[in-house]
């Protein structure tokens, strides 16, 4: 019978670090600072791959932090640690973002006067004390750096790590001055009503608001987040949450999370503001003029109707367009597949773009021209532009512009998640 691997199993983990803490009251040789060195590196992530299955990783959104992430989120970010500081993590994991903050702090040489002022939660029980022993070896390392076996230099813990939800209110969002979080990317089913979304939404998003709650005015969030809450249409009425309540400091675009979770992700600085702004406020927009249309100003956009595996085979049987085999750069003027449908048709000449794109992709917005006189069915794979002049020739000019290397760089710092929106592709500017 095949053992389960379930966040249980973590334990084995834990039981090695416990027993590797307790070889440094032995020996303080390079052996044991090279094996605590992995054990506050990538070792968390390895084993819990190892030892928790992927379909438990994915359902619970559980995604360590990587070292080197940890480290380049702190360099580009720069929180603003001061002696009064206070950090807190909010779903900690094994730590990693805690030591992460540790090693910026001890290479900054900020001195912070409260005792313990590292903070974290997690609702298992596992990352709790995995979180405890690595942080332990962490400041063992850090304290012991120029240290041999007969000058150990032993030193009080720095942190508070406990068992608990961090959607929840707590003391430690009472009384943190910054809070650092890689939340879970996993979707949830929300059964309280949000002002941004309904239904199941992404974990991280609701941790953002419920971190946006529970913090006092004027305290900064770094967090680590999914490129979708940056650029996802879905999100539009979140992103507009966060700006009323936080004032936006820097974002960096981070790529892909790591090798074993094809996400892409930014990093934010966020400090909630003292009150705050009606969302109500109506931005002002700039005149349009010649130099700055947009595809929008030429072209109806939308997304093809048709769902394949959800729509029934029923009404008039038309050619149909679909993503897969379809090349990208030509003009199309015969289709043989066809499809019954009761939806909309769209007659030629039209533009389709593959909306399955991303970031590292030779081209995001690859494109072909259907020019077929009799109306046809289309895939939602794909994103329709509809000429307003009805002409060929305005096809062939977008066709040009999607294929420019700066709608590929103008995409890239725009979307990063894996399909293209309508919304984004409206606002792909026309280059002159």
């Amino acid at each position: 019978m095949v053992k389960e691997k379930n966040i249980g199993n973590y334990k084995e983990f834990v039981n090695f670090l416990d027993l590797e803490l307790q070889a440094f009251a032995i020996d303080v040789s390079n052996d044991w600072k090279n094996n605590a060195l992995k054990c506050v590196d990538g070792l968390a992530a390895d084993e819990l791959r190892r030892l928790v299955d992927l379909e438990t990783r994915r359902k619970d959104g559980i995604f360590f932090t990587n070292s080197e992430l940890a480290k380049r989120v702190f360099e580009e970010l720069k929180p603003n640690f001061s002696d009064k500081s206070l950090i807190y993590d909010p779903a900690c994991g094994a730590g990693n973002l805690l030591i992460a903050a540790h090693n910026f702090i001890s290479k900054t040489n900020t001195k912070i006067a409260s005792e313990k002022y590292l903070y974290g939660t997690d609702k298992y029980a596992e990352f709790v004390n995995a979180a405890k022993l690595r942080l332990s070896m962490n400041q063992l390392l850090i304290s012991n750096s120029d240290a041999v076996s007969h000058k150990v230099k032993i030193v009080k813990p720095n942190f508070n790590i406990v068992e608990a939800d961090g959607l929840k209110q707590n003391e430690y969002y009472e009384n943190a001055t910054h809070i650092i979080v890689n939340p879970p990317f996993n979707l949830v089913a929300v059964d309280e009503k949000l002002d941004w979304s309904k239904g199941k939404v992404s974990a991280a998003a609701l941790f953002i608001d419920k971190i946006i709650q529970n913090i006092s005015q004027g305290v900064s969030i770094y967090a680590i987040l999914p490129d979708v809450l940056r650029s996802g249409s879905r999100y539009d009425k979140w992103r507009k949450m966060v700006e009323q309540n936080c004032v936006i400091g820097k974002t960096k675009l981070l790529g892909q999370f790591d090798k074993h979770a094809d996400v892409d992700v930014f990093a934010i600085k966020l400090t909630k503001r003292r009150k705050s702004v009606s969302l109500n406020i109506k931005e002002t927009k700039p005149e349009k003029s010649k130099k700055n249309k947009v595809i929008e100003d030429l072209f109806d956009v939308c997304v093809g109707p048709v769902v394949d595996n959800r729509d029934a085979f029923e009404g008039p049987n038309r050619k149909y367009i679909i993503s897969k085999g379809l090349k990208g750069w030509t003009v199309q003027t015969g289709i043989k597949l066809t499809r019954k449908h009761k939806g909309k048709s769209f007659e030629g000449p039209f533009v389709v773009i593959k909306r399955t794109s991303r970031m590292g992709d030779s081209q995001r917005a690859i494109a072909t021209i259907i020019n077929i006189v009799n109306p046809v069915f289309v895939d939602n794979h794909l994103i329709i532009l509809k000429p307003k002049s009805g002409t060929l020739k305005d096809c062939r000019k977008v066709l040009s512009i999607l294929k420019d290397s700066k709608t590929d760089n103008w995409l890239n710092q725009k979307i990063r998640c894996r399909h293209l929106t309508v919304k984004i592709v409206s606002k792909v500017p026309l280059w002159q």
